[in-house]
């Protein structure tokens, strides 16, 4: 992807950390398991954002930092099982990320989304509400630009 190196020790110490819990990784956490962008080593003070049916308590799964989005159930968000823990697509993260500001990381989406453009030449799987559309739009035109 793009001319970077991603980090793949963050996709085995994510996979390691949360194997067999019922929770789906969001956000810029989803970004790093799909390793879209060249990021640091994960380190236990990193948050680790993620949609659980279920409050969990982090010490049980060896980190301090774990954010959780409590969601009824996991049939409205848009994730991969194929992978050895469940992740968002990256359509999800987008619009997840266009909605939720706290979640936003503008640098680490564009550098994501242009891995992502460098790898497939289209956008086509990346979707939005009307409502979110210019700010979509926006994003692909600086990732396009990215490199």
């Amino acid at each position: 992807m793009g001319d970077f190196a991603p980090n793949r020790s963050n996709r085995v110490r994510l996979s390691r950390l949360l194997k067999e819990k019922e929770v789906i990784l969001r956000g810029i956490s989803a970004l790093k398991y799909m390793e879209l962008f060249n990021d640091e080593p994960f380190s236990e003070e990193d948050p680790i954002f993620v949609y659980a049916k279920e409050m969990m308590i982090a010490d049980d799964l060896g980190s301090n930092n774990l954010v959780i989005k409590v969601v009824n159930d996991f049939e409205a968000i848009d994730y991969n099982e194929d992978w050895e823990i469940a992740c968002s697509t990256l359509n999800q993260v987008v619009n997840d990320m266009l909605s939720e500001p706290s979640l936003m990381n503008h640098d680490t989406l564009v550098e994501s989304l242009a891995n992502y453009y460098e790898d497939n030449g289209s956008f086509e799987d990346i979707q939005t509400c009307k409502t979110k559309e210019v700010a979509l739009n926006e994003l692909k035109t600086l990732a396009m630009a990215f490199y």
